[in-house]
């Protein structure tokens, strides 16, 4: 309707689309106030999205408190890392280990004779032989070798094919799917077509044969059908690279601990410091930030704060029953700090005791977390609340500019009808003033 305002006026002379213009202004003020309020809701889910974000990485921190093979405690180091890497968890045994790695598991490689390159094959059936179990693969007619390797490939056997061609010569190379002994396989061709038979015999200088991984750890012999070790030695992962001899030292580790106190630290700082900036008030410019006075992000403090100051079920009489008895004190503005010192001593001193009371608060707080975050929990009750004023807010500005509109449009009439009532008036004047001064010349 803007476009007819600006035609107002032209019969009466008065700038009646200014006035108009003005009116509708005032009239705009409540509808503005709602887009205002709207604006402040999106800006609240905006933040409680990134508290939401921020509680969640809190509580992946707390859960690696909570989790002691997480924890780990214990460091495995290897001598010659070009033999084996190892890892250790929680309930490795510490300790200076000699390994001999005898021999590497491998998988099955086996290589057919030579083909002159665009040579092709009769029909028939190649049967895989696979930990006892027989595994089919058709021929047709005229395959040429790179046929038959997409056929084998296609079959997901657990056998894959490639072609090696050089100087006019195609080799087919067939490879098992897993290493160890029980992962090998054989070939046998049912066809009338001899050149297809001819790809069982797989050219004996060529190829590698399954076998298992062979070592020592202190004189015990191991066999493994992975490089890849992970019951040889309680809470041990050794992965093997070569054949050789070494020693592995397995001792106790308190970088980890400390690593993921730091990291729980900063994510419950980050938290903390979140809910602070955007709750804050300035009373200089009366300035309110999105989450001022909101009463869920007042609780996700005091659950925070109630989750750092209460002593967890199960550590009474244990070594450490406080964060702070082992270094992680609260400042004065409501932030974590870690003595890395005391936390150190506590470690190297009593670390199962360190583990427990980090379990017990890890725990803790991923608890307080899954009722602030879950489904049903605080920031979403809230967040719901929010979407259902933004919802109301948008029904109400559509129903208020609907009046708006209904307004001008009335203020529209009523102003067109006046430009034309004053146009007649102002036609009738001029009719009448011609009249008298017609009568006046005829005297």
């Amino acid at each position: 309707m803007a476009g007819t305002i600006s035609s107002l006026g032209v019969g009466t002379g008065i700038d009646t689309a200014t006035i108009l213009s003005k009116l509708m202004q005032l009239e705009q003020t409540p509808l503005n106030a709602l887009k205002s309020k709207a604006s402040a809701f999106n800006t609240k889910l905006s933040v409680y999205g990134q508290l939401k974000s921020a509680l969640s990485t809190l509580q992946t921190a707390a859960k690696t408190l909570a989790d002691p093979s997480k924890l780990g405690g214990l460091a495995a180091t290897v001598g010659n890392k070009d033999i084996l890497s190892a890892t250790a968890s929680f309930n490795a045994g510490a300790g200076v280990y000699s390994i001999n790695v005898s021999q590497l598991a491998t998988a099955q490689k086996s290589v057919s004779g030579a083909y002159a390159s665009g040579d092709s094959f009769g029909s028939g059936t190649l049967k895989f032989t696979i930990g006892g179990e027989e595994k089919t693969v058709t021929i047709g007619d005229g395959a040429s070798l790179n046929d038959i390797r997409a056929a084998i490939n296609g079959a997901n056997i657990g056998v894959t094919a490639t072609v090696i061609s050089s100087g006019g010569v195609d080799r087919l190379v067939l490879s098992g799917a897993d290493t160890g002994a029980a992962g090998s396989f054989s070939l046998a061709v049912d066809s009338a077509d001899a050149k297809l038979q001819s790809l069982a015999g797989f050219d004996s200088t060529l190829g590698i044969a399954a076998q298992d991984a062979k070592l020592t750890i202190d004189g015990v012999a191991v066999t493994s059908s992975s490089n890849t070790l992970t019951t040889a030695l309680t809470g041990m992962t050794l992965t093997l690279s070569q054949v050789g001899q070494t020693q592995m030292t397995v001792a106790k580790d308190s970088s980890k601990a400390a690593d993921a106190v730091n990291a729980f630290v900063k994510a419950f700082n980050d938290v903390v410091s979140l809910l602070k900036s955007n709750s804050a008030y300035d009373s200089k410019t009366q300035t309110a930030q999105p989450l001022n006075g909101e009463t869920t992000a007042r609780s996700v403090l005091q659950m925070l704060s109630d989750a750092r100051n209460q002593t967890p079920d199960g550590l009474a009489g244990s070594a450490f029953q406080t964060l702070s008895a082992m270094g992680i004190s609260i400042t004065t503005d409501g932030l974590l700090t870690v003595d890395s010192d005391k936390l150190n001593n506590a470690i190297s001193t009593s670390f199962s005791d360190v583990q427990k009371t980090l379990g017990a608060f890890g725990q803790v707080f991923s608890d307080k977390i899954d009722s602030m975050i879950g489904a049903n929990g605080l920031i979403a009750n809230r967040v719901d609340g929010l979407n259902r004023s933004i919802k109301m807010n948008q029904s109400d500005q559509e129903a208020m500019q609907r009046r708006i509109d209904a307004i001008q449009a009335r203020y529209q009439a009523q102003f067109t009808a006046l430009d034309t009532l004053m146009a007649s008036m102002q036609t009738t004047g001029s009719y009448l003033t011609q009249q008298l001064t017609s009568l006046n010349n005829n005297r």
